[in-house]
């Protein structure tokens, strides 16, 4: 058991040495520092963090009361222990609405102080394993509250909930929205030329961009977005504000990034005053991060009113042309590509309006320039669904007398069926695929159950892809997360024990993969209701 750190505040000379004499050592406890007053103590205790702050109700400076409203603020887990000769009821009453652990009175000998503190240790350590105990807890249903937060991202960009039910749900997974202005920018990064293995750059990398959001609450929240990599919610108190934090944190962000061979992109939408408008920041964002498909530098784009001009420019007046004078470039045809093997359905939009405002209005107004990208584009999807193994007749061949060229509409309607016709037959190979990596996932966690250290990590790393892609594939196949899975099997487990045998609750804990039984007892009631032995004993 770790000694409990003792720290004395006392004005009175003789008191103070009286107690700093006690032989604390061989009791279990260590004295870790002293002062005359709260003011000077304020600055040790920030510093020493002790388990116990005994302190004097009446000093100059700042007394016992200010002192204990101080520390309570900073520290919530240190436990305070009034000394007073003033035995007036006013002061014991203040002293436990300040949540002072005990209040004992002057003069007290080491013998007394040493049975109170022993009776107080009691309780701290009872303290101490439950915040454990739950902290271990949240670090295993971390997987859930990722998922959790992103659902709730989701719903923000939705556009349909209250600003009352937003705020609510906020509330609920511990997000703080107030703000008086939003901005949403789409990020992603990944090492060069790797879709699904997680190399360890690129963990560190991950890791790295996580601890920095999480400083940074003030500032901006950040979700995972699954293989589509992060969306950062920036908050601040005006535009201009905002503005500066958002170049801020794009400069931190390339400073983590920058020397580690990894390849980022990403899309800043524009400022919303409200909440219920976050759409449209989101909509922006999404706009500029599709110039990823066509861009091969690591970059961050800003929304511009230009980014959005497409419907304008596919649909414009006739310009005279010249046709000798265009081409569809190679990056075109590679962006078209790398959209199919990447980009998401619900990106289908912002990709389709890039591709073709590269093009240009007056390029998409000669009829031959039309049928030209019409079958060029359709021999770059052929080329990639035979890469997937399947058959030309998959996708919608432009007809005979090439009406999908009519218009340049026309020609953005069949680019959006074939683009659509080609991911859900990516999807469902994958799927397909997918299934067998989530069936050997389940065999592991079958055969491995018992051993504590199995992790999402831990699985991942078996299976050769990134605890996040791994985390998408496993929800989508089983329809909760591999976290949420793994304790239901656990607790399963146990439930057949405990019925089919007389073995002990900790005996059984341990063949489960708990090793501290009260850690077991603790998961056992989350997922059940019921102790172990109250299941047992069928109550």
């Amino acid at each position: 058991m770790d000694k409990l750190r003792i720290f004395l505040v006392e004005d009175e000379f003789v008191v103070r040495e009286g107690i700093k004499k006690i032989d604390w050592e061989a009791h279990g406890y260590e004295f870790c520092g002293e002062a005359p007053d709260g003011e000077m103590a304020i600055p040790m205790i920030r510093k020493e963090k002790p388990d116990v702050v005994i302190t004097d109700i009446k000093m100059p400076f700042m007394d016992g009361l200010e002192l204990t409203r101080q520390v309570k603020r900073e520290l919530p887990y240190t436990e305070i222990v009034i000394l007073s000769g003033y035995e007036e009821f006013g002061y014991a009453k203040e002293a436990v609405s300040l949540g002072v652990s005990q209040y004992l009175t002057k003069p007290i000998s080491a013998t007394e102080l040493l049975k109170e503190l022993d009776e107080l240790r009691e309780s701290i350590d009872k303290k101490r394993i439950e915040r454990e105990i739950a902290q271990r807890y949240l670090n295993d249903i971390a997987e859930d509250t990722r998922k959790n937060r992103q659902d709730f991202f989701n719903e923000l960009i939705e556009g349909s909930s209250s600003v009352s039910k937003l705020m609510e749900r906020a509330e609920e997974i511990g997000i703080d929205l107030a703000a008086s202005a939003y901005c949403i920018l789409l990020v992603t990064s990944s090492v060069d030329g790797n879709d699904e293995s997680y190399p360890e750059p690129e963990r560190r990398i991950y890791d790295r961009l996580h601890e920095w959001a999480v400083s940074s609450t003030d500032r901006f929240l950040m979700f995972d977005r699954n293989m589509d990599g992060q969306a950062v919610l920036f908050k601040g108190e005006d535009e201009e504000t905002l503005e500066q934090i958002i170049d801020k944190a794009c400069d931190e962000f390339k400073e983590i990034i920058s020397g580690n061979d990894i390849r980022y992109y990403a899309g800043v939408g524009c400022t919303v005053r409200r909440l219920s408008e976050l759409y449209k920041s989101y909509e922006a964002a999404s706009a500029a991060f599709a110039h990823r498909f066509f861009d091969s530098e690591n970059r961050i784009v800003k929304y511009s009113d230009d980014l959005s001009a497409l419907s304008r420019d596919v649909t414009g007046g006739a310009d005279e042309v010249e046709f000798s004078a265009m081409e569809v470039s190679k990056p075109d045809r590679e962006g078209l590509l790398h959209y199919l093997k990447t980009g998401d359905i619900s990106e289908l939009e912002y990709f389709v309006d890039e591709f073709l405002n590269k093009a240009g209005r007056s390029a998409l107004e000669s009829l031959l320039f039309r049928q030209y990208v019409s079958m060029d584009m359709y021999f770059t999807v052929v080329e990639f669904i035979k890469g997937l193994g399947q058959d030309k007749s998959a996708v919608t061949a432009p007809d005979g007398a090439m009406s999908v060229a009519q218009s340049p509409e026309t020609v953005r309607d069949y680019l959006k069926k074939l683009i659509t016709e080609a991911i859900d037959l990516r999807n469902s190979i994958s799927h397909s695929r997918y299934q067998d990596v989530v069936d050997s996932v389940i065999r592991y966690i079958e055969e491995h159950f018992a051993d504590e250290e199995l992790s999402l990590n831990v699985l991942a790393e078996y299976v050769r892809f990134s605890p996040n892609h791994l985390s998408m594939i496993f929800s989508q196949h089983m329809g909760e997360t591999f976290s949420r899975y793994l304790i239901d099997y656990r607790i399963g487990k146990a439930k057949e024990a405990l019925k089919c045998t007389s073995k002990k609750s900790s005996e059984i804990a341990v063949e489960v993969g708990y090793r501290d039984p009260h850690y077991f007892s603790y998961m056992f009631k989350k997922v059940t209701g019921m102790t172990p032995t109250q299941y047992r004993e069928g109550k």
